[in-house]
């Protein structure tokens, strides 16, 4: 099986598992939302999530995909596997040592940590959230468990288990509320998340031990990949320090909007979340290895061409996606999240439709930093990030007063694009060759069309409103916007077509060579196919076929 077929193989693998997950990660919030309703409960126990989420993203996270993997593919593509499980070992030592005792700390000063980032909440709010704290704070040493287990099957090319184990998690936080939550409150969520991180670890690893892998309990310093793993993971934990203090701000901000608006505001992020977590990340997570080897080589034609044509695709995909949420977010939300008021439901499509106008922007900042991650730097991102957290602060804490949770949600796209601009820059001025400069183009185009589609999407919906009338039920909610959405995918198709865009064509024959047995070529073929066309492209601007 050739190269580019095994890695198409594996991409459809993570991103099938990834789709379940988001879907499973809606399913959750609609559940949860249903069983509680957006108000003093929901409220504290998004906001109790912050404190755990934030400790788990400072020390561990995506900190292990960007030091652990590249670090670690080294060492076992030397045969040096013994090595490299004392490595795994050690680095899992340290991390239980060190979030163990920042969760005791954690836990005991709770009651003054949680004040500070729900100043709206009053004093049953504030208290009920230091007991969800204090609950979940036993979530992220799991999961930093489970992340190393994640980096290193991923570094041994098996991508199955850990693109399942969110689905467990999120199937535990389910369970949690309809079983618990009757019987333990809201407390019953918090005690689904904890289980829900055991199961994400526990599904892992029974591969690792297919691996060979057994765990060490010293911790072996004088390794230099050891000290290598930690000196990567400071400046990218820094990185995401900063992205949590994005969302903490956020929480901040909510929590001063209103009663329920906390809730609201992390319905219309879960909605985003769907296709980061369908799309983009799977293709980051897949993506990585191969860069990481493509960067050992030194080849940077190869790598110009992979991470280009990989900028390409995401963004054509996602301004689609952008322009079909942006019209049909009321209807959507509306559908989905039955228990909300009608209050409810326009504060969290308001907060949606400026949070969707970022999706494309916050999908090339994932594929940008995987390209730096690649070749060991993870200072850069850092950088890049602070960039972001200026940007969204500034703009959310400006505009939260005069437009609410949209306020919020324009400082959050606003971020997105600035990091994802400035990330392109440095990597265009980085490496002269890498051809980023030639993407500006083809966005534009692809957004164009975006444009076009939405265009079309929203008199579809002028011309159905009518018809429906205005009162209608889930049925006729989702007719309409099955209906329109394929109306606009046609538009979108024939307009790719029309420009000679190869990106359809392209997504296309993936999507066949991924599921195709026999044969050669597979996914690397199937780009190929679309070199001709994308030469005789002028329009589009773009490079030549990455599996070249």
């Amino acid at each position: 099986m050739s190269a580019g077929r095994t890695l198409a193989r594996a991409g459809m693998i993570v991103a099938g598992a990834y789709f379940v997950s988001r879907i499973l990660g809606y399913v959750r919030v609609v559940v949860i939302t249903n069983e509680f309703g957006a108000g003093t409960q929901l409220d504290a126990y998004f906001a109790a999530f912050r404190v755990p989420d934030t400790l788990f993203q400072l020390v561990a996270a995506g900190a292990f995909g960007s030091s652990m993997v590249p670090v670690l593919a080294g060492i076992f593509a030397k045969g040096e596997d013994e090595r490299g499980w004392r490595v795994v070992s050690t680095v899992i030592n340290i991390m239980l040592i060190v979030l163990a005792a920042l969760a005791v700390i954690i836990a005991i000063f709770a009651a003054q940590i949680v004040p500070l980032i729900t100043p709206g909440f009053d004093a049953v709010g504030t208290e009920l959230t230091v007991r969800l704290t204090r609950i979940m704070l036993m979530s992220p040493v799991l999961l930093a468990l489970a992340a190393v287990a994640s980096s290193t099957l991923n570094v041994r090319g098996r991508f199955a288990a850990s693109a399942v184990a969110p689905s467990l998690y999120n199937v535990s936080i389910i369970v949690g509320a309809v079983l618990l939550g009757p019987v333990l409150g809201v407390e019953g969520l918090a005690v689904g998340v904890v289980i829900g991180s055991l199961l994400h670890l526990v599904v892992q690893i029974r591969p690792l031990m297919r691996e060979h892998f057994h765990l060490s309990l010293r911790i072996d310093m004088s390794d230099p990949a050891v000290r290598q793993i930690l000196l990567l993971m400071v400046p990218r934990a820094i990185g995401l320090g900063a992205n949590q203090i994005v969302f903490m701000v956020a929480t901040m901000l909510a929590s001063g909007v209103g009663l329920g608006a906390v809730t609201d505001y992390n319905v219309a992020t879960t909605l985003l979340q769907i296709p980061l977590g369908t799309i983009s990340y799977p293709m980051s997570l897949v993506l990585m290895p191969t860069l990481s080897r493509v960067v050992a080589t030194g080849t940077t034609r190869e790598f110009s061409q992979l991470l280009t044509r990989s900028m390409r695709l995401i963004a054509w995909i996602m301004l689609f996606i952008t322009a079909v949420g942006f019209v049909l977010r009321h209807q959507g939300v509306t559908l989905l999240f039955a228990g909300l008021d009608q209050q409810a439901i326009a504060q969290t499509s308001d907060a949606l439709a400026f949070l969707l106008l970022g999706l494309t922007g916050l999908s090339l900042v994932i594929i940008l930093s995987r390209a730096f991650y690649a070749g060991k730097d993870t200072r850069t991102p850092v950088f890049t990030a602070f960039t972001d957290l200026a940007v969204a602060v500034t703009t959310g804490v400006a505009l939260v007063g005069s437009m609410g949770l949209a306020g919020i949600a324009v400082g959050i796209t606003a971020g997105a694009w600035t990091e994802a601009t400035v990330l392109g820059v440095l990597l265009w001025r980085r490496i002269p060759g890498i051809g980023v400069d030639k993407f500006i183009r083809p966005l534009l185009v692809f957004a164009l069309g975006a444009v076009l589609s939405a265009l079309v999407m929203a008199f579809m919906v002028q011309l159905t409103d009518p018809i429906l009338g205005g009162d209608r039920g889930r049925l006729l909610l989702l007719a309409q916007i099955i209906v329109t959405s394929v109306v606009g995918g046609i538009v979108y198709a024939l307009y790719a077509v029309l420009l000679r865009i190869p990106e359809m064509g392209q997504l296309i024959s993936l999507l066949r060579s991924s599921f195709r047995r026999g044969g050669g070529g597979g996914a690397a073929g199937a780009i190929s196919t679309q070199d001709e066309r994308e030469n005789a492209n002028e329009l589009t601007g773009g490079p030549p076929g990455m599996s070249e």
